[in-house]
């Protein structure tokens, strides 16, 4: 299964072959590329360069962000609900501050929303 996403005219190619990674606790969405970049390698000792693809929640889980590099330029990658929808809430046991998920694992996050509350009328 492969997909490819359009931001801004750019595509951030993203497969089951490639290397994803959930950052936990890191939520501030002030943050572009030079920031996370600087955190993925100074703070958590990871090379963006690898090929890897770094996925970011912010802290009411209405905005993901996906980091990227291939060979020449680096991507990024937002999907944002309207108010009332979130993603879901990401959760593995331990203490990393990053760790590793599976390709379907990425899927069912990005496509699947979670509904915060149900009005009924």
């Amino acid at each position: 299964m492969q997909t490819d996403r359009e931001l801004g005219g750019a595509m951030l190619n993203v497969s089951g072959m490639n290397r994803f990674y959930y950052i936990r606790n890191f939520t501030d969405m002030r943050c572009k590329h030079s920031r996370v970049l600087s955190i993925i390698c100074e703070q958590l000792r990871r090379e963006p360069m690898d090929g890897d693809v770094f996925i970011v929640l912010s802290k009411d889980r209405r905005i993901v962000r996906l980091f990227s590099y291939d060979n020449r330029s680096y991507s990024l990658f937002e999907k944002k609900f309207i108010p009332g929808y979130q993603f879901m809430k990401v959760i593995r046991k331990g203490d990393e501050t990053i760790y590793r998920i599976d390709w379907r694992d990425v899927v069912l996050l990005l496509e699947n929303p979670i509904i915060k509350s149900l009005n009924i009328r």
